[in-house]
This record gives C-alpha cells, structure tokens and sequence, in this order.
C-alpha cells in the first residue's frame, strides 16, 4: 500500500481523544489552504488527517499549529515541551496508529547485486531473511565482548576515539575488559630503555632505545596498530566557520510598577480622596511608589566608603539560560554550544554554575581572538553506542557529527 496515497477510512470511527467543553468553532475555513509548497504527500496527509479529526472541537489557529506540531513529531521526530508533546499524542493516537501500519506496510524499492540475488533464489531464501542474518552479523562485529579471550576479541573492544589514545584508554577502562598500559624497563648497555604496551594484559608492540625516543615509538606503533586492527570514531567539528552559536541575552529592564487596586495603599488613599495620578494639590508629586534601596554589604550605617566593585553585573537573562540548561539536559545534544565573548566574567561564573548544578560537562576556552568563551561539551555517546547508530541504525544527527571509520585489517582468529 503507498503511504502518500492512502487514507485512513478506520479514522471515521475512531473516538475523540480530547474531551472538550461544548463550543461553538468556525468550520468554515479550509484545511487545504494551509497546505506549503514544500510539505511531501506524507506530510501534508498527517496534518490533513489530523485537521480533519478535530476541525470541529479545536479553534482554527490553535488546531494549525498543533497539526503542524504532530506531522514534525511523527515525520520527523521533532521534539518539543513535555506537556506539549503529551498533548498532541493523545490527539494524534488514532491518526498515528495508521500511519505507523501504514508505513510498515509499505512497498520499497531494494536494489540487489544479480549474483548475489541469483544466490538467494538458488538457496530458497527470502531477501528479508537475509538483511536480518547479515544485520545480525554487523552487530555481533562492532559489540564489545565482557570476556576477552583473544587478540580478535580485544580489538573488537577497542574503538580509536578521535586519534586521542587517551580518550581510546578511557572508553576502553569504562567497560570493565581490562586498560591499556605501558611497562618501561632499563636494558643493561647504553643507558637505553625497552618500552612495551600492552592492552587487557596481551602484548602489543615494543621499542627500545633512549627513554622519551623509545617512549614515543612506541605509543606511535601503538596507536598505528590500533587503528589498522579496530573502529576508529571521530567527531565533526559542524561550526567550522562560526565563533560561536549561543548569543548573549540581556534581561529586560522592568519599570516600577504602579500600586495596584488590591494593593491596601492604594485603598488606603482612596480612602483619603486620591482618584489616580500624581500625589499634591497641584497634581505635580510622584505616581510610582518610593523604591526601598536594600544594603547589601557589611560596612556600618553611614559609611561613606565605596565598596570595590567585583566585576560587572550579570546583565544577561538568568532565568532563560536556566532553561535553556535544562533544554541541555533533556535534549543531550550531539555538538558543543560555544557561547559568546560578550559575556562577561561574571556571567560565565553564573552559567558555569547552572551547567554543574545539573551535572552538564563545561570548560571555558580561548577563542580565535584569546578571548574567554564559555563553552558546554557535546553529550559523550559511547563509542559502541556511536558504531551501533551510525553502522545498524544509520541515524541521521550520528552521521552528521560523527566519522565512522571501519579497520583497515582484520584478525580472522578462532574463539
């Protein structure tokens, strides 16, 4: 069945999913107005689908926008506020419940070398079958084995993480299969040294010679073995270009707030004739309340010394950056958010604050120009995790940030 072409006839008895009050709503409008240029068949269909479930209980331009809201979350996987998302699935239910059938359903197009398909005819087995063996096999070749055994083994474990042995050691240690290390031991002629690594206790490659000669040899072999034997997984830099991708936000000035009418001064000078405006007999005193200037220091009352300033104060908007740490820590974002230099030392300090509090990692770099940039680190997808969404999954934001590099030789050993 084709997906763009189809209708959902099971959707007329389906039941409304949102109990509203009884109100009148304008169906006058037409649903096919609002349909973009640019929307492919499967999208529009959902927002269709979704109009026309609810054109009669749900405003115009709210219903719009929460059409629009539901085919980005099903077409694309989009997300959005919790209690948002909550919402436009309960609405949606019936109407995604479809498309998903629909979408399993669904004819593809597969593409088969004639040789290889000549092969599965002769052995009688279906194409399906065969893209599920040959799924099942990648993933038994790029999923770390608990008990290393053999050098095989071992170099399934490992994945060179962005051409740093030092990153490559700590994904390795974290899971539990052993560390890479290495022994330095004096030779007995020359002052020379003999220096040999070693990865979950099996011995890789060896130098000799002078200490820090032999050393870095040996780590260079090392790290070319590595690469050769096993994944290597590096991330793309996706702001080449850009100094930065988080603006600095000034908080808005909010004026002084005139006495409201449950306020009991406000009552209190009704009470004595005042009717709005300025205060005086000649409507010419204050309209705003006196502001109360609160001491915050501990110097004694009268004090005429200055206390040093410690910096500018924090002019940014708090509360949006302390939502947008919070965006942070649900979303888990696969790139770093490189803020701007115009925040200042201050308000690096606040933000470095609101990045620990819930545990997100952050660091203050140094710009092209030497100057301080607040920057809080991409979310640390496990090598594995990477290999398996990248090389399986094809996920497109993991191929997008990362580069996935298959070893150049392998070790056919047995188990």
């Amino acid at each position: 069945m084709c997906l763009t072409c189809a209708t959902p006839k099971n959707l007329e008895h389906s039941t409304v999913v949102e109990q509203t009050e009884t109100v009148d709503v304008d169906t006058s409008w037409s649903i096919e107005s609002y349909r973009n240029p640019y929307d492919t068949r499967s999208l529009w269909n959902l927002k269709k689908w979704f109009m026309e479930l609810h054109k009669e209980t749900i405003a115009e331009e709210e219903l719009v926008t929460l059409a629009q809201v539901f085919a980005n979350i099903e077409a694309h996987g989009c997300s959005y506020e919790p209690k948002l998302m909550e919402r436009v699935k309960h609405l949606g239910e019936p109407i995604a419940r479809v498309y998903h059938n629909l979408k399993r359903n669904k004819c593809t197009r597969t593409l088969v070398p004639a040789g290889k398909a000549a092969r599965l005819w002769q052995d009688e087995m279906p194409f399906a079958k065969y893209l599920d063996e040959e799924r099942q096999r990648q993933i038994v070749q790029i999923s770390p084995t608990l008990s290393t055994q053999t050098l095989g083994q071992m170099f399934q474990n490992i994945v060179v993480v962005n051409n740093s042995l030092k990153e490559t050691i700590e994904w390795f240690e974290r899971l539990g299969c052993g560390t890479i290390s290495v022994t330095i031991s004096p030779l007995a002629y020359g002052g020379a040294y003999e220096v040999k690594a070693y990865a979950a206790n099996i011995f890789i490659t060896k130098a000799a010679g002078q200490y820090e000669e032999a050393y870095e040899q040996c780590v260079a072999n090392l790290l070319d073995i590595l690469k050769n034997y096993c994944y290597q997984v590096n991330y793309i830099q996706s702001f080449p270009y850009v100094n930065y991708n988080v603006e600095r936000l000034l908080s808005e000035v909010v004026p002084a707030q005139r006495l409201q009418e449950n306020n009991r001064g406000y009552r209190m000078l009704q009470r004595l004739g005042w009717t709005g405006g300025p205060l005086g007999q000649n409507r010419t005193g204050i309209v705003n309340p006196i502001e109360v200037s609160y001491k915050t220091d501990r110097c004694g009352l009268g004090c005429m010394k200055k206390r040093k300033s410690a910096g500018k104060v924090a002019e940014m908007d708090v509360l949006f950056y302390r939502e947008l740490m919070d965006v942070i820590l649900s979303r888990k974002p696969y790139y770093d958010l490189i803020f701007s230099t115009e925040f200042t030392v201050k308000e690096r300090t606040i933000l470095a604050r609101l990045a620990q509090h819930r545990r997100i990692r952050c660091e203050t770099r140094l710009s092209v120009t030497g100057q301080a940039q607040f920057v809080v680190k991409r979310y640390p997808l496990q090598p594995h995790v990477v290999l398996m969404q990248a090389l399986i999954e094809k996920h497109p934001l993991v191929l997008k940030y990362y580069e996935v590099i298959p070893p150049k030789l392998r070790l056919l050993l047995p188990n």
